[in-house]
């Protein structure tokens, strides 16, 4: 089911801390900015299409949603609650749903190719199964990265 917003239905981000070469005051403080505060983006990747929209039983979405709410961009959400290794709880959540035959599905993709006869085919893809091998290489990747760490939206 293609997607009539604009904005993409998913974006992963990969942040680590920034390498500051000056030390910043902060005035309101009064004392040096804590330079661990200050993110940068290493890594982003927004798929063209809502890897839930795979899911089958409804008794799976609410669960996902809740494992993956850990790493919405929210200001109170310490970088160090949304680490890589947190992501594995993710990656399980996925599994479980994968491991249940009516979890999830193969569907046909917004993308499609031309044969060489001239005619035009839609592609099929598991775009939770894609996703899930996309974050084994996200965690695979990105666990020695010094305090690297995820947002989900």
């Amino acid at each position: 089911m293609p997607s009539s917003s604009s904005s993409p239905p998913l974006r992963l981000t990969v942040w680590r801390p920034c390498r500051l070469e000056r030390e910043y005051m902060d005035m309101n403080q009064g004392r040096s900015v804590d330079r661990t505060s200050f993110q940068e983006s290493i890594y982003s990747w927004e798929p063209a299409e809502s890897p839930l929209d795979s899911i089958t039983s409804t008794e799976f979405t609410q669960p996902l949603q809740d494992v993956m709410e850990q790493f919405s961009p929210e200001p109170e959400r310490s970088p160090s609650k949304r680490s890589v290794a947190e992501l594995r709880k993710v990656i399980q959540t996925i599994d479980g749903i994968l491991a249940n035959a009516e979890g999830a599905s193969w569907g046909a993709s917004e993308s499609s190719r031309r044969l060489p006869n001239g005619e035009s085919v839609n592609l099929w893809q598991h775009r939770l199964l894609a996703l899930r091998q996309h974050l084994q290489w996200v965690c695979d990747t990105f666990s020695s990265v010094p305090g690297a760490n995820i947002t989900l939206r």
